[in-house]
């Protein structure tokens, strides 16, 4: 093996996998029902007591409110920028469930994503990681469950299995007969306990995406033979399988990543700039066999379109009606500054703000395109203007856009 890989290998095994050489878990009291035979990740605990209370990414009051569930393909180790409070875990700030909280504008949004989780973690704090089913409340919303079960299969071993060795059974031989059948069981009951703790949310269950073509790479780029890349992707096709009959089974929403419009030419065999899932090289982008940033959002841009056709409405109506919740998100205040020689005004919102025009009397008097939207006029070139100071407000979301007028009494400097 190259260095390159050698050093692919270090990474993936120490950040991203399940422990595969663990005892079985001791669930906590809510996982009476869960099989014992789910491993425990490579940095769980079998107490809570080290773990702290899962903060919000935000929260507002009302509204839709988001949680996250999910293991590395979610939390996007080393897709800049990451979170800095989520320590082991790894979260980036750019991964899909935190791009789809941002288009749906939800009010609260708790990522309790963890790298390395298995599905006992669920249940279970992973090191400073709380257990993820702490993060719901009976006000919960939406859950975005998974991708969750590649670490209770040994998705990541096998995947490091074959690059460093041969990692086709034996004719006849299913190596992972057991686990699929354990996992299957387990998540049935996740999602039943996920139920019962969110009585009210839709969930979202995430199978796993297609990460090698049909024969696997031109040239052997990441060094697998093309039967080896075959089977690799055909484990990952039965774990994204194993999933939907469950979302299938228990009556719950499936998001098939392996449908993400064009995702046949940006698997781990395209040119670097197209990878929507590295491969060994990740350019400091992403970590080796997992998404890059641009997966991320492509993945996002997927659920949105998904949720839009479970709601029975529109990609682009979800999108308008986030911008329009945002634009009544907009306040200003005005005030005099510099001995009142200069009028001042301060526009706030929730992001997406393109620019803001700045008017007395019919007459702009100030245009800012660039946060953090301040303006200033000088008072002696707007005393003579009649009425109040208005603001108009431009939202963008792409090609949507949405206005707001704002007004607010003529400042005494104008008097």
């Amino acid at each position: 093996m190259t260095p390159l890989g050698k050093l692919a290998t270090a990474l993936t095994a120490g950040l991203l996998s399940a422990s595969l050489l663990a005892p079985p878990a001791t669930a906590g009291p809510t996982a009476a029902s869960v099989t014992s035979s789910v491993v425990t990740s490579s940095v769980a605990t079998s107490s809570t007591a080290s773990a702290k209370a899962l903060t919000p990414v935000w929260d507002r009051p009302g509204g839709e409110r988001m949680v996250a569930f999910g293991d590395s393909f979610v939390a996007g180790p080393l897709v800049n920028p990451m979170r800095l409070d989520s320590g082991a875990c790894l979260r980036s700030k750019g991964n899909f469930p935190t791009l789809v909280a941002q288009t749906l504008d939800v009010n609260s949004f708790v990522d309790a994503s963890c790298s390395g989780a298995v599905v006992a973690d669920l249940y279970e704090a992973q090191g400073s990681n709380p257990p993820q089913l702490d993060a719901l409340t009976r006000d919960t919303t939406l859950v975005s469950f998974g991708m969750l079960g590649g670490n209770d299969i040994g998705l990541v071993g096998l995947a490091l299995g074959c690059l460093t060795s041969n990692c086709l059974p034996a004719a006849g031989t299913d190596p992972l007969a057991e686990e699929f059948v354990e996992l299957e069981g387990d998540l049935v009951q996740a999602i039943a306990d996920t139920r019962a703790r969110a009585p009210r949310a839709q969930i979202l269950m995430h199978g796993y995406g297609t990460y090698l073509p049909p024969g696997g790479c031109p040239q052997k780029i990441l060094g697998l033979s093309s039967g080896e890349a075959d089977y690799l992707q055909a484990q990952i096709n039965r774990l994204s399988e194993t999933i939907e009959q469950v979302a299938a089974d228990t009556g719950v929403d499936f998001v098939d990543h392996r449908t993400i419009p064009g995702i046949a030419d940006h698997t781990a065999c395209a040119a670097p700039r197209d990878q929507w899932i590295r491969a060994v090289a990740t350019y400091f982008d992403g970590a080796p066999l997992h998404p890059s940033a641009a997966g991320m959002v492509a993945a996002a841009d997927h659920v949105v379109a998904t949720l839009a056709k479970t709601r029975r409405t529109t990609v682009e109506e979800i999108r308008l009606d986030a911008l329009r919740r945002k634009g009544r998100s907009v306040s200003m205040a005005v005030s005099c500054r510099l001995l009142g020689s200069v009028v001042r005004a301060d526009v706030d919102g929730r992001g997406a703000i393109d620019h803001v025009e700045l008017r007395m009397d019919g007459r702009a008097i100030a245009v800012d395109s660039k946060a953090p939207w301040v303006l200033r006029a000088a008072t002696k070139d707007v005393r003579t203007l009649a009425g109040p100071v208005r603001a108009v407000v431009t939202l963008r979301d792409d090609e949507l856009t949405v206005r707001r007028n704002l007004t607010a009494e003529r400042p005494r400097c104008l008097a």
